[in-house]
């Protein structure tokens, strides 16, 4: 998430609009860039293939550049959730549970995105940590802050199963069940517009 995004979310727009939004405004600040430039050299030439390709690179450049920087990713077009089932008993409340390894480097670079989402999300976030050793509680804890609940979980075999093997795994819960679950890869504006 960026600061364009992140101010977006905070003039209460939903995590969709904010993404997409800032590609919509700099193709219509393209879209004048190249009406005005169209206008100032069209007069000097009658080449109009070079017209149109300075017309349309023009148009283009500002989303291209904004899309270099803020890609867009598959799971931020469709939802790629799937539905794990597990027999952990599970709170009743809606919320959020990322699952991480300890040690694991996407995992930990996780953390950055739900401090940055925690703010706009209306569900509670929390994190369960793989293993039995109280410092890698108390790491990822540091990292996500007071506002994020984190736990450890020891017990692999209940877990290793809603994961399938992806680290880390977002899993959506309600009414005591697991309602959706995403890898890393896969967790994207659709997924976060299921925390609102």
């Amino acid at each position: 998430m960026n600061s364009i995004e992140t101010f977006l979310l905070s003039l209460g727009l939903s995590f969709g609009i904010a993404k997409f939004l800032p590609y919509f405004l700099l193709g219509m600040l393209g879209w004048f860039l190249a009406r005005f430039i169209y206008r100032r050299v069209k007069a000097k030439t009658t080449n109009r293939w070079l017209l149109g390709l300075l017309f349309i690179a023009t148009f283009i450049q500002p989303v291209l550049i904004y899309f270099a920087i803020y890609p867009i990713y598959q799971g931020d077009l469709v939802d790629l959730s799937y539905n794990p089932k597990s027999r952990l008993r599970l709170s009743q409340s809606k919320h959020l549970v990322v699952i991480a390894l300890p040690g694991c480097k996407y995992c930990t670079e996780s953390t950055q995105l739900m401090k940055g989402i925690k703010p706009y999300a209306k569900v509670p976030i929390e994190y369960w940590v793989l293993g039995s050793d109280s410092s890698d509680l108390n790491s990822y804890q540091a990292l996500v802050g007071s506002q994020i609940h984190c736990e450890l979980k020891p017990n692999l075999s209940e877990v290793l199963p809603i994961t399938e093997g992806s680290f880390p795994t977002y899993v959506l819960i309600e009414h005591g069940k697991i309602t959706k679950a995403w890898h890393n890869d896969a967790f994207g504006v659709r997924a976060l517009n299921e925390l609102n």
